[in-house]
């Protein structure tokens, strides 16, 4: 429960100021360069407010000490830094004098942050890049901090160890720095502190307590190699030339591999919740993901921050299906009962002042709703123009989209005895030829009720693998292919001479399934 106990109107806008207050009273400027100190039970009280002069500049930046008592007060402008003992100054008021402060620096430029020790000891004062650690007590500054990029936005002291402090910035990192050493602590110079170009380490396996997977690249000769990681995969996709693997990971990060698995891979983070689906574009310059977070990003080799971000409260569900479409002309991505269809153009130019300014450009080219059942998963072809795309529903049935029309071409109702939770094509592959026919094949499946293969043509399925359930992908390429390994491994042989990767798992949740060109 929310509960007014003040309200007062400034003489000056004091938007993205730093203000003080806490339970008992609150700090702000008046007129440009006085303080006001109001007590927040003033209205069952005598206190007056109490009025602190002494800067010459606009203040900009004002807090409280962290102990009780003496209750202490911090303001900032471009000249002075001043600490004010607010009982002496309010016995001063009582006998008719001015109240005076402390000065403990002078010109400092702007400051947009101050902050106090636990001990109240020491002050943390943010200008321009710059941390200046100053005493409380006397004008003198205890060391200078740099390291950012951009301009500091706060910092603060660790409440049980007073040596230590956090920055954060408009560069988008933070650090951690030792006031006596002067330098980040633990984090280098050519690294971001936020984790922006670290990659997570997967090695300590035995060390982890959560879901630990074991990450298989098999080949039609036998494994090629394994990965374990420390968190659960929920996507993962392969280039169209076969030498990069995205995965999609339950740690909200999307990890770059080469495809055999070796060396260290490239981590991508920015999503808030697991991500659950990845796809590369036919021209293998940019990526996308999307999460949980009801949100897609588009990435590019060039940069580990999102060329384009799709979000923003846009979506009222999450995000099932996401991919390139239509020769990567178009996005097309599923939420809630609706399919949506974006045009889209990566800018890979970037002002530094302004990085939170996104260049590119997406914009919203269709939006259809087959059904008012949620869609579930998705299915469209990349490699060649296609307009047709499939989508399954939770009411269990398989709807065959026309684009092109913006119209359902047919339905297939109850396909599975469950909602069907994975949906693939055949879209072929660059490094083999097939029967024209096989386009015309495309797989599901679901929990408890295997995987199906279903002819487009006469929209009956022609093989059944009863006692798997997985997802899978049909791969591009004829050699590799990758799946999660829980049980065992098996292949079979379609009539159309294409060959099923699947793992019989009647006892396990959803593995991973793909044709071999």
């Amino acid at each position: 429960m929310i509960k007014e106990k003040l309200s007062f109107t400034c003489d000056v806008l004091l938007s993205h100021q730093q203000l003080a207050c806490c339970d008992c009273y609150c700090g702000i400027p008046h007129q440009g360069n006085n303080v006001l100190y109001m007590f927040i039970k003033i209205l069952y009280s005598s206190l007056q407010p109490l009025l602190l002069t002494g800067h010459h500049g606009v203040i900009s930046a004002m807090t409280f000490g962290k102990r009780s008592s003496p209750v202490t007060l911090c303001s900032a402008s471009s000249e002075y830094i001043i600490i004010w003992d607010i009982q002496a100054c309010q016995k001063r008021q009582e006998e008719g004098k001015r109240a005076a402060g402390t000065v403990i620096g002078t010109l400092l430029g702007n400051v947009v942050h101050l902050s106090f020790c636990s001990d109240d000891e020491l002050v943390a004062v943010c200008s321009g890049t710059t941390i200046y650690v100053l005493n409380s007590k006397r004008q003198e500054v205890i060391c200078t901090l740099n390291g950012h990029l951009g301009f500091l936005t706060s910092a603060e002291f660790c409440p049980w160890n007073t040596n230590i402090l956090v920055s954060t910035s408009e560069d988008r990192t933070f650090k951690v720095f030792m006031s006596i050493k002067e330098k980040p602590l633990v984090f280098h110079s050519k690294v971001k502190s936020s984790g922006y170009n670290t990659t997570p380490r997967y090695d300590k396996v035995s060390q982890c307590t959560g879901y630990c997977v074991t990450y298989l690249l098999y080949t039609i000769d036998g494994l090629r190699n394994l990965l374990k990681m420390t968190a659960e995969i929920y996507c993962d996709e392969t280039n169209s030339d076969g030498k990069k693997i995205l995965c999609g990971l339950g740690d909200r990060s999307v990890l770059l591999y080469n495809s055999c698995l070796t060396g260290s891979p490239t981590a991508y983070i920015g999503h808030d919740k697991p991500v659950t689906s990845v796809s590369w574009s036919l021209c293998r310059q940019w990526w996308l993901s999307a999460a949980e977070d009801l949100s897609l990003r588009i990435w590019t080799k060039s940069s580990s921050e999102p060329a384009i971000i799709l979000g923003d409260t846009m979506f009222s569900k999450p995000i099932r299906g996401a991919q390139f479409y239509y020769l990567d002309k178009f996005l097309v991505l599923t939420s809630g009962p609706s399919i949506y269809l974006y045009l889209y153009n990566v800018d890979l130019t970037r002002d530094d002042v302004k990085r939170y300014k996104q260049r590119s450009i997406i914009k919203l080219a269709s939006c259809l709703t087959p059904s008012a059942s949620d869609i579930t998963a998705l299915s469209a072809v990349n490699d060649f123009l296609s307009d047709i795309v499939l989508v399954s529903c939770s009411d269990r049935s398989i709807q065959v989209l026309d684009m092109n029309k913006g119209a359902v071409g047919s339905v297939l109702p109850d396909a599975h005895s469950r909602a069907i939770h994975c949906i693939t094509q055949n879209k072929g592959s660059t490094f083999t030829s097939q029967a024209p026919e096989s386009y015309n094949l495309f797989l599901t499946s679901a929990v408890t009720d295997g995987v199906k293969m279903w002819d487009l043509r006469t929209m009956r399925f022609s093989i059944s693998i009863p006692g798997c359930y997985c997802t899978y992908l049909i791969s591009q390429w004829s050699q590799l292919n990758m799946t999660f390994f829980q049980s065992n491994l098996m292949t079979q042989t379609c009539e159309s001479q294409i060959q099923i990767l699947f793992k019989h798992s009647p006892a396990n949740m959803p593995s991973h399934i793909g044709f071999l060109g």
